[in-house]
């Protein structure tokens, strides 16, 4: 989401939102251009990773305590999640309801903050998850009936970015130390200012890293509230499997790794507010094909069948493909743009018009991973021979 509506568009009447940056529809536009149209499709068919680290949203304490978040991370618990995200964890929101219906099936660990008041219920529901392995973290208000295996203290932000952030950084610190030994990360960053994330397809990982360093600008930095402007960061990603190809999405290339104690490590350097997202294959990509029909006549209707393959089958994973169709005089059709293969696969349908130009079409494709690319034609007569 976006606040500064009227930094984007032109309104009948000033508002609160007319001073945000103005610069802020150029960096949509490029980020729309770049990273929306193109992965998009993509990203749309993936989804996040099952998570074993639950995070305890509870509606009796908002209503009896009056904590919580109600939406937005204006409160303590919002800030126990960048905590989290900051620890490298990937945490998933749990409500008292989900809980109760075995939503703690798999986790191990429960992060519980704003949880002054429970329901006996969930009570005995978190107590027998500790009685069997599972981790609880808390803050010092949790709910008497539990007693969590680490306490995390809740502190209230000082209005000043540089002092609360630190905090903020400080308590991730803490947490990683005493979680270590008795948790593994699948993926996690070096630099604790590049937030990971991770999703999954089949047998292939989409890793997202997220540049959050920062520090105070010109434009409102002087206030001391907010640290607006990026600042470069350098990383080593850990991704916990024994093998994979790697691949930014971003930049469409392959990426050098190395191996150390059966995880890939992956060096990165991101510019200010930048970020990447990696997918790691089982198997390499190293053909990308196009099938369809030599000829076709005006009206008719043709499949133009993709594979992004290891030289002998389909990836398993979901490929970024940019797909042009241009007619005998290079202009680019319908049909042409950003497209997802699932399991390495896709099938455009493709409808001749009724006055198109006779002649050579051509067909190129470029799968957003690895670079490759791969073009095709198909001529096309005024009638059906």
């Amino acid at each position: 989401m976006y606040h500064g509506w009227q930094s984007l568009v032109e309104t009948g009447s000033p508002g609160a939102y007319r001073y945000t940056n103005p610069n802020t529809q150029h960096e949509l536009q490029r980020l729309i251009q770049e990273i929306v149209q193109p992965l998009g499709p993509t990203l749309m068919q993936i989804p996040d990773a099952p998570s074993d680290v639950a995070f305890l949203e509870s509606f009796t304490s908002q209503m009896f305590a009056r904590r919580g978040t109600y939406g937005w991370n204006h409160s303590w618990a919002g800030d126990m999640y960048h905590v989290l995200m900051y620890a490298q964890l990937q945490p998933r929101v749990l409500y008292e309801e989900s809980l109760l219906a075995g939503g703690l099936k798999g986790s191990k660990v429960l992060v519980m903050a704003d949880c002054d008041v429970l329901t006996e219920s969930v009570v005995r529901t978190i107590v027998e998850f500790q009685k069997n392995g599972g981790l609880v973290i808390a803050d010092g208000e949790a709910c008497p009936a539990i007693t969590p295996d680490l306490v995390i203290p809740r502190f209230t932000r000082t209005k000043q970015a540089a002092k609360d952030h630190a905090a903020l950084q400080d308590a991730a610190k803490k947490l990683r130390e005493w979680l270590d030994p008795k948790y593994s990360r699948f993926v996690e960053s070096s630099n604790p200012n590049v937030v990971t994330r991770r999703r999954t397809f089949g047998t292939t990982d989409y890793v997202f890293a997220i540049n959050d360093h920062r520090e105070f600008g010109t434009y409102v930095g002087g206030y001391g509230l907010v640290m607006e402007d990026g600042l470069p960061s350098e990383t080593s990603v850990r991704i916990n499997r024994g093998s994979g190809h790697v691949y930014d999405l971003v930049a469409g290339r392959e990426l050098m790794t190395e191996f150390v104690h059966d995880s890939i490590r992956v060096p990165l350097q991101l510019g200010p507010c930048q970020g990447r997202v990696l997918m790691v294959t089982r198997r390499p990509i190293r053909d990308i094909s196009i099938n369809l029909p030599n000829a076709a006549s005006r009206s008719d209707s043709i499949s133009i069948a993709i594979a992004v393959t290891d030289a002998e089958r389909p990836i398993s994973a979901v490929v970024p493909v940019n797909v042009e169709i241009m007619d005998p005089e290079g202009r680019t059709a319908e049909f042409s743009g950003s497209y997802a293969a699932v399991d390495g696969q896709l099938t455009v349908h493709f409808d001749f018009a009724a006055n198109d130009r006779v002649g050579m079409w051509e067909v190129r494709v470029r799968e957003l991973a690895s670079g490759k690319s791969a073009t095709a034609f198909v001529r096309l007569h005024a009638s059906e021979n």
